[in-house]
């Protein structure tokens, strides 16, 4: 039986009863609807790989509606990590966050992804502002709750907060960048590059074989990034929202 995951946070934040679960060939909808109305679900967030076309169509038949697609990148290319100390441009600096830098780091995630066209920010029954929230305290945790990131990169701009990445051990030979941003106004200046340049050379320090990073298939500037760096395209996802009420 398909498991769906209550969500307290998402309860918190946007005041609706939210579940997560990620669907696969061979699963019932049917039965996955029955639990999420047994449990008094408001809403159900999921995920669908994007192959499995058939199932995106009973969910569709079934009244989930579209609102994001994932597309994951990953570098299985250890010889092309970076190994040297790197230096930004002055007055750029950067150093590794911990919990005196979360709020910093909350104040660059507030700016970056700001109307962000994530799958929270497309479902119009739920406020923008609190979509917003999603990230900014998602970015604070990460700094400040241990099992969220295994690192944080922070660069500032004359002590002020410019941008920063998350990324986390998924086991001894790969891990996952999972939350990244540059606030709009320090872009174009390369800091993107550089905070990748610094997870590779972390995931190279630390004996990793495998980066894995994913974002919204519209959102092409990091892509690109990705690119220029050895990562390529993995696999991708679907997500769906239902609402019951």
């Amino acid at each position: 039986m398909k498991n769906i995951n209550l969500s307290i946070l998402d309860k918190e934040r946007f005041g609706f009863n939210i579940a997560k679960v990620s669907v696969e060939a061979g699963d019932s909808i049917n039965n996955i609807i029955r639990d999420c109305l047994d449990q008094q679900v408001d809403m159900l967030i999921a995920r669908c790989p994007t192959e499995e076309i058939h199932l995106v169509q009973q969910l569709e038949a079934e009244g989930f509606f579209l609102t994001d697609t994932l597309i994951y990148f990953q570098n299985k290319k250890p010889e092309t990590f970076v190994s040297t100390s790197l230096q930004l441009a002055a007055p750029y600096t950067w150093s590794l966050a911990n919990a005196d830098d979360s709020k910093a780091v909350g104040q660059v995630a507030t700016k970056a992804f700001a109307n962000f066209s994530g799958h929270y920010h497309s479902d119009t029954r739920l406020k923008k502002s609190d979509a917003d929230l999603v990230y900014s305290s998602w970015a604070e945790n990460s700094c400040s709750i241990a099992n969220v990131a295994d690192v944080v990169f922070l660069i500032r701009h004359q002590e002020m907060p410019a941008a920063f990445l998350t990324a986390k051990k998924i086991n001894s030979e790969t891990c996952e960048i999972v939350l990244n941003g540059v606030d709009p106004a320090h872009q174009k200046y390369g800091l993107y590059n550089t905070l990748i340049s610094l997870t590779k050379n972390w995931a190279m320090e630390n004996g990793m074989k495998n980066i894995l990073v994913s974002t919204q298939i519209t959102n092409v500037a990091p892509q690109k990034v990705w690119c220029r760096h050895g990562f390529e395209p993995l696999k991708s996802f679907y997500t769906f929202h239902k609402w019951f009420n």
